[in-house]
Order: C-alpha cells, then sequence, then structure tokens
C-alpha cells in the first residue's frame, strides 16, 4: 500500500510539467499557430478575441538584409495578468506558417529574443494600442510575402482563452542595389547581457566608408565612439532594454539600420529538465527501497512472534546438560569397594543414594 502511495505521489510531481492549461504563459518559443494557440487550454474551446491586430513595414525592404517591421494590438479585452501571445506568422492556416519556411529570420523579438512567438505583458485594454517591435531579416529571394500576426489572451472574466489573426499584411522584398552601404549578410547583433557588464560589439559591414553608432537611453540619442568598426554600450545596474542602430554612409544611399534591442538580465537559475526526472525517478527508487525493507522487517517480527523453537531448544539444552552434570559426578566407593551385591553401573547411577558407611 505505501508503495503505491509513493508511485502517486512521484506521478504528481511529475505532472506539473506536463500540463496543458497555462494561465501564466508558456513562454516565448518558436511555435506554429496552433500551437502558440493552446496555452490557455483546448483549442476547441478558446473564443474568439476582439482586438485589431497590424503589421507595418519599412519602406523598403531588401532581399538578404535586416529590416524592421511593427506590430500593433488594439481594443484588446485581456485578463487580470494584463499578458498577451503574439505570434508572426506566415499563413492563417496552422500549419506550415513558421516564417521560417518563407526565408525570413527572426534576428531580435520584442523580449529579446529570437523567437516567433512572445508573451507581451503591457497595459492591454480596449482603450490602448500596444506596438511591439521586431528586426528580422528579408528573405534571400525578391519577391512578394505574406505575414500574419496571430493573439491569445485571456477573456476579463476568466474560463477561455481568446484567440485570433490578423488580415494578410503583403510585402516587397528587393533586390538589393548596387554599392549599397550595409551591414554583412551573415553580422548578427548581440541580443542579450547580464547586468554589470559592458559590451563591445564589431560591425561587419559592405560598401561602407564610414559608420555612426546611435544609443537611445531614456530618450535620449547619444552617438558612440566607433573604432575600426568596434564600439562599446555601457554596463546595465538596472534590468531593461537599450536600443541602438547603424547610420552607414558609401558610394550608394545611406543606410539606417533598425534598431536593435540589447536586454540586461540578471544571472538566472539554470534547470535541467532531464536531471529534473533522474531525480524523480531516484526518490521512486528510494521510497520502493524503504518500502520493501520495511515489509521484510514487519515479516520477521511476526515469524519471531510465533516461533518458540529458541525457547524449545534452550529448554532441552538445559535438561541435557543437567542430565550430563549428573551422569558426570559419581559418587566415590566406599573403602572397602562396591558395597556387596552392587555392580559399577548401579554405583554410577545410584552411588549417591548408598546409606552404608564410608571410611
Amino acid at each position: 500500500m505505501r508503495f503505491k502511495i509513493a508511485i502517486v505521489l512521484l506521478l504528481m510531481i511529475l505532472s506539473t510539467t506536463i500540463s496543458t492549461a497555462n494561465p501564466g504563459g508558456k513562454g516565448d518559443a518558436v511555435r506554429s499557430r496552433d500551437c502558440a494557440g493552446s496555452c490557455h487550454g483546448s483549442s476547441s474551446t478558446n473564443g474568439s478575441s476582439g482586438a485589431e491586430l497590424a503589421i507595418q513595414f519599412q519602406s523598403e525592404v531588401y532581399a538578404g538584409l535586416l529590416t524592421e517591421i511593427e506590430t500593433s494590438v488594439s481594443f484588446a479585452e485581456v485578463s487580470s495578468n494584463n499578458m498577451v501571445g503574439l505570434t508572426l506568422l506566415i499563413n492563417s492556416d496552422g500549419a506550415k506558417d513558421l516564417p521560417a519556411n518563407d526565408g525570413w529570420e527572426i534576428i531580435t523579438d520584442p523580449n529579446g529574443g529570437t523567437n516567433n512567438y512572445v508573451e507581451i505583458v503591457d497595459s492591454f485594454s480596449i482603450e490602448s494600442m500596444v506596438s511591439q517591435k521586431w528586426t528580422l531579416r528579408a528573405p534571400s529571394n525578391p519577391g512578394d510575402y505574406n505575414l500574419y500576426l496571430a493573439i491569445q489572451h485571456g477573456s476579463p472574466n476568466g474560463g477561455i482563452a481568446m484567440t485570433g489573426i490578423s488580415s494578410m499584411q503583403s510585402v516587397t522584398v528587393s533586390e538589393v542595389p548596387e554599392n549599397l552601404p550595409r551591414l554583412a549578410d551573415n553580422w548578427q547583433p548581440v541580443n542579450s547581457r547580464l547586468l554589470g557588464e559592458e559590451t563591445e560589439i564589431t560591425l561587419e559591414t559592405l560598401n561602407t566608408d564610414s559608420v555612426v553608432v546611435e544609443l537611445q537611453s531614456g530618450g535620449e540619442i547619444i552617438n558612440l565612439e566607433v573604432v575600426e568598426n568596434k564600439f562599446t554600450i555601457p554596463a546595465a545596474v538596472n534590468p531593461g532594454v537599450v536600443q541602438w542602430r547603424v547610420i552607414l554612409d558609401g558610394e550608394g544611399p545611406t543606410q539606417t539600420s533598425p534598431w536593435f534591442r540589447l536586454s540586461a538580465v540578471e544571472p538566472g537559475w539554470e534547470v535541467d529538465e532531464t536531471a529534473l526526472y533522474l531525480q524523480g525517478f531516484a526518490l521512486l527508487f528510494l521510497f520502493a527501497g524503504l518500502v520493501l525493507v520495511q515489509k521484510s522487517s514487519s515479516s520477521s517480527e511476526v515469524e519471531n512472534k510465533y516461533d518458540n523453537s529458541f525457547e524449545v531448544n534452550s529448554q532441552f539444552g538445559a535438561i541435557q546438560e543437567e542430565s550430563e552434570t549428573q551422569t558426570n559426578t559419581v559418587r566415590p566407593l566406599p573403602a572397602g569397594g562396591l558395597p556387596e551385591g552392587w555392580t559399577m553401573e548401579q554405583w554410577e547411577y545410584y552411588g549417591h543414594e548408598y546409606q552404608g558407611g564410608f571410611q
């Protein structure tokens, strides 16, 4: 019985990481719409969100180069935690809808990661509009592309998840003009750092004669010193995000990069799920071993309670020892030898009863 209880307790502990309902969100990740929409419950029980969604592109988007888009959410009635999940997609089918399937690469999401699904906590309401910026690398092939913005959030009165998706947002990706000053195709910015650490960044550029780096901090824009395409962003003393961008000059048209976001975070605990499950199984085996040992000990006590063989053997041994003692203690013979009519065997057994005289 105790072994069964131990198994039930362990399964309850392990099941906490396998739950399908997550009113607190599931965390940023790369997810299709169907997966992203299951964070608050089964997709079959979802309601329809009344939020209005939009995506705004830059005026020029060049193949294989970095670009910035701005997503906006208006008229969103959300739950009390003010959390909304946003997903960038390439279709509304719920399958093969990841931006990477069309060649888009997410360089920086609104939370400083590289995910197409992010969870945002902000002042969402039916009277407000909340905007977020994403930095993407456009597909390497010129042409017309589509992007969608999907949303999920809790309902004001709780109970069900609300989901929705924007209308199709189209953008034309153009060929890169000759001699266009730009960042190298394989260059990527740093997205995060620890508190108290300065961040040195090295730029890689093409067709560029000079660069200017602008840092936005607290609403003010300052220029950072650039030496041999290297510059340093000062250390942050509090968690938060700073933005910076590059202005590139050369023979072609001057280009301004998207705003890159650099988030400062406190060191956190790293959890290895494999190690966590191994520890759970180790506890299971420990509980099983303790139960088996206790059961074996209890069985031995019951057997000893009804087993009197030790007592019987002890009594028998005492009787046998007394008999042997009596047998080995023979009375000395009288001075005249064996009494008349006695045998030596009789004397050994009954000599102690002899009442005759001794000298």
